[in-house]
């Protein structure tokens, strides 16, 4: 239950990003249920690879689902909510943990040997994504048995994932997001999203009913987003903001700042 969206172009600019100055800007959603435990807010970490990057933490299962490292690279994961078509394990490991183990990667290829059946096959369903400045996204979806790796993620925007009627939440979040970013069908935009198109796509929700299941800002009776995360990448610097609840009624309550290795 998640709505991940990226742009490579920066608040201010009216022209296309200089490949020289390549960024970008990344907004996660993460809905969860209400059950689940506390989330610990974002830190500065090191890999055992000694690379440094900034993740928040599931107090439940010791793993995250989104990284931002010192090389700008960063690595989210959405829940697969599908029927895994692998066979069916005893104990699984936490799909949190495959975050932090790509988070020391320098480039979203470099993923690839890491993300074969045969590495992934401790894990449930899951879709992975990783985006570095520069770079498209590339996106992997694991079914449990099979990997399919998408390395231009950027026609997949948006990625979204739900519990709870999947296909209609993923159709009704892919026309807002025709709507409201791209400006509708008939004049889809052919240049990267505008970032506060973006933002307010993220925090949207209903105008007369508030959050729904179907909202990118989502609420139900035993779900809701209980965090955004906001990452924006520059040549020399990764800023990662946080917000410890519904991004259309919560604040910034961490700030962090990465220095880009070798700025």
């Amino acid at each position: 239950m998640c709505t991940l969206t990226w742009t490579s172009q920066r608040a201010g600019e009216d022209s296309p990003p200089d490949p020289e100055e390549s960024g970008y800007s990344l907004w996660f959603n993460r809905d969860e249920l209400l059950t689940r435990g506390p989330e610990i807010p974002p830190r500065i970490q090191t890999s055992p690879e000694g690379v440094r990057y900034i993740a928040p933490g599931d107090s439940e299962a010791g793993g995250t689902w989104i990284a931002a490292n010192e090389h700008g690279l960063t690595v989210a994961l959405l829940n697969g909510y599908i029927v895994s078509r692998g066979p069916t394990l005893e104990h699984y490991q936490s799909r949190g943990a495959l975050v932090r183990l790509l988070a020391s990667l320098e480039r979203p290829l470099e993923s690839l040997a890491m993300l074969s059946p045969h590495e992934l096959a401790p894990y449930r369903p899951a879709v992975v994504v990783l985006k570095a400045p520069g770079d498209p996204a590339l996106v992997a979806r694991w079914d449990g048995l099979t990997v399919a790796i998408d390395v231009s993620g950027e026609r997949q925007l948006p990625l979204t994932s739900s519990s709870f009627e999947q296909d209609e939440v993923q159709l009704s979040r892919r026309a807002l997001y025709t709507s409201l970013v791209l400006g509708g069908e008939e004049k889809k935009r052919a240049d990267a999203p505008d970032p506060e198109r973006l933002a307010a796509f993220q925090r949207h929700v209903d105008a007369e009913r508030g959050p729904t299941a179907f909202t990118p800002t989502m609420q139900r009776a035993d779900a809701a987003t209980r965090s955004q995360c906001h990452i924006v990448v520059t040549k020399s610097n990764v800023h990662f903001e946080y917000r410890p609840g519904p991004p259309h009624a919560t604040e910034v309550s961490v700030a962090l700042d990465l220095p880009r290795s070798g700025a």
